[in-house]
């Protein structure tokens, strides 16, 4: 007879659990006891939420399940963002909480809350355990849940005694749970329904101006290589959603970039020219197509997804595939290249690319030739960072500007948040891709709204040696809303001024400071010279930096779709007239 505890360290060993993000307490201690003698790294985060985001950054390099570990009452409740970050982003995440012991439930005892009420409704999976014998097959039945089908995060909450308790050292390496027991089996041997994949293959044969839409999904089931076997066979340009981003190469010459609110000129072109639109592992968020009503007028759509409830919940397709996106893509080319011969290159996809080409000459070359701007120092930031560098965002301007003019290459090396859209993402993200990937160039782009949110995740990347580079983006003011206020409220700013000042604007907060006071070592970039110098050398040293790169507060994430709008209304940047490049 062993601990519980020690039961559920060696599962989770044997599952292939090798780090573990949080902090411990009272009720989670006997856990923290069992890791002691155990192979799993543990990281201590200085927030419990950051925790939850660094497990995420883990997943999403790795495309396992990331761990987040927390105590009891608040310890519990500070996951609760991460968690629905993951859930929103369809991320493998297993949060392990702590909880007062059996015999206080019920009772407000000290630290008594109920994580698992609180968490049912934004995780696939949600238990408190109460049997001591259980508790690792609770894991496995977790760690299925978290990765079958659309992948999401899970959460298991543990008493305190239960964690004490003496039980058998067993379990089976599969799920108890019926319905993820019949269902992991069903992803593994279901084949997409070859009647559908034959009307979409027809559909697709007959389109003048096909798009494909990749979304996350693409991502998640490694589909990368079908998607692009697939578009090249039809000769169709790709855009891709936001979680997208990555699933095809931004040098492909059929990928015209992202859509939506804040995207690429020709990839929202592409879809409003379109007469058939594919989409892959996406589900329509209102951020992505704006007006379903509009997407559904004069163009047929075909709708792939693992999650049939996302089949027309927002959009009604011409054609809907159930199943994994690399399985059916490579049906879908299958059958199409049985029937025809590869199509030939489509004349408005150059068109389109010459659109695009020449909005980012604009934006790297207008105004004053020497002055920093968002779209110049990303410029030097991707030709100075390797090409398989990861990297991470927070939520804001940055995050929209990186989605723009920010060339990603590989699939899982572009990890933000995305459906829930949380501030503070990006430097505890890096924390976990940077513990998933030690030999990988990691590099948080963030804004100094959202890294003021989490700036304490620079303490663990001193303490256990992680060089990870920090780049901010730094304002002085919440970008996005002061670009709101200014768009659609009149200009009456409220409350979105970051600095230390009402009377000076540019008198801001000392990152340099603020990071040598953790540990850090911190450099202001006055110029792209100086930029692309301390990229270089952080690079070469190996070691952490933050490097602080003043812009004006002034600068607009533009092109933007205003909420509500349908693709074609655009606003552009002032000299920029898309309408006569359109006519050209």
């Amino acid at each position: 007879m062993v601990r519980a505890a020690d039961v559920l360290v060696k599962v989770m060993e044997s599952k292939g659990v090798d780090v573990i993000f949080g902090i411990p307490g009272g009720s989670i201690l006997p856990f923290y006891d069992a890791l002691y003698d155990s192979n799993i790294r543990t990281i201590l985060m200085r927030h419990e939420q950051q925790a939850a985001h660094a497990a995420e950054g883990y997943a999403r390099v790795k495309g396992r399940p990331g761990v987040a570990v927390a105590t009891s009452g608040p310890g519990a409740t500070n996951l609760v963002t991460g968690i629905v970050n993951a859930m929103m982003d369809s991320q493998p995440v297993i949060a392990i909480t702590g909880q007062v012991t059996r015999d206080s439930l019920g009772t407000d005892a000290f630290q008594e809350t109920d994580i698992t009420g609180i968490l049912l409704p934004v995780t696939k999976y949600a238990i408190t355990v109460k049997d001591p014998s259980k508790l690792a097959q609770a894991f496995i039945d977790s760690y299925y849940v978290a990765i079958t089908g659309r992948p999401g995060p899970v959460l298991i909450d543990v008493p305190r005694d239960v964690l004490q308790a003496d039980v058998e050292p067993s379990w089976k390496d599969e799920p108890s749970l019926m319905k993820y027991a019949l269902d992991s089996i069903a992803w593994q041997t279901q084949e997409p329904n070859p009647e559908l994949v034959s009307k979409a293959a027809e559909i697709l044969m007959n389109a003048e101006k096909p798009v494909i839409i990749a979304g996350g999904g693409v991502i998640i089931s490694n589909a990368t290589n079908e998607l692009i076997k697939l578009a090249e066979y039809l000769m169709a340009p790709v855009v891709v959603t936001t979680l997208g981003i990555g699933s095809m190469p931004s040098d492909h010459p059929l990928m015209l970039g992202v859509i939506g609110m804040h995207g690429r000129i020709e990839a929202n072109l592409a879809v409003i020219e379109s007469d058939v639109v594919l989409a892959v592992g996406m589900r329509f968020a209102d951020r992505s197509v704006g007006r379903f009503d509009e997407l559904q007028k004069g163009r047929k759509i075909i709708h792939i997804d693992i999650d049939a409830s996302e089949l027309g919940k927002n959009v009604t397709p011409t054609v809907s595939i159930v199943g994994d996106a690399k399985r059916v893509l490579a049906e879908l080319h299958a059958c199409i290249a049985s029937r025809i011969a590869r199509k030939e290159t489509r004349p408005f996809i150059q068109r389109l690319k010459a659109i695009g080409e020449s909005f980012d000459e604009f934006m790297n070359t207008h105004g004053e030739p020497n002055r920093i701007t968002s779209w110049r120092a990303l410029k030097v930031i991707r030709e100075e960072l390797p090409r398989n560098t990861i990297v991470t965002t927070g939520v804001g301007q940055h995050q929209m500007w990186v989605q723009l003019c920010f060339k990603v290459f590989e699939p899982r090396t572009l990890i933000m948040s995305c459906g829930l859209g949380t501030m503070g993402f990006g430097l505890p993200a890096a924390v976990g891709a940077k513990a998933a990937a030690p030999d990988r160039t990691v590099v948080c782009l963030d804004g100094d709204g959202s890294f003021l949110m989490t700036c304490q995740s620079l303490v663990p990347i001193v303490q256990y040696e992680m060089p990870v580079i920090c780049i901010i983006f730094d304002n002085r003011t919440l970008g996005m809303i002061r670009q709101l206020q200014d768009f659609f409220y009149q200009k009456r700013y409220k409350d979105e001024h970051l600095g230390l000042s009402k009377r000076h604007v540019e008198r801001g907060i000392d990152y340099v400071k603020l990071a040598e006071s953790m540990g850090v070592e911190g450099a202001v970039a006055e110029s792209l010279d100086d930029l692309r110098m301390l990229l270089r050398r952080a690079i070469r040293s190996g070691q952490a930096l933050v490097i602080d790169l003043p812009i004006d507060r002034e600068e607009r994430v533009l092109p933007m779709v205003p909420p509500g709008k349908w693709l074609n209304q655009m606003m552009m940047p002032l000299g920029f007239d898309l309408h006569a490049r359109i006519r050209v």
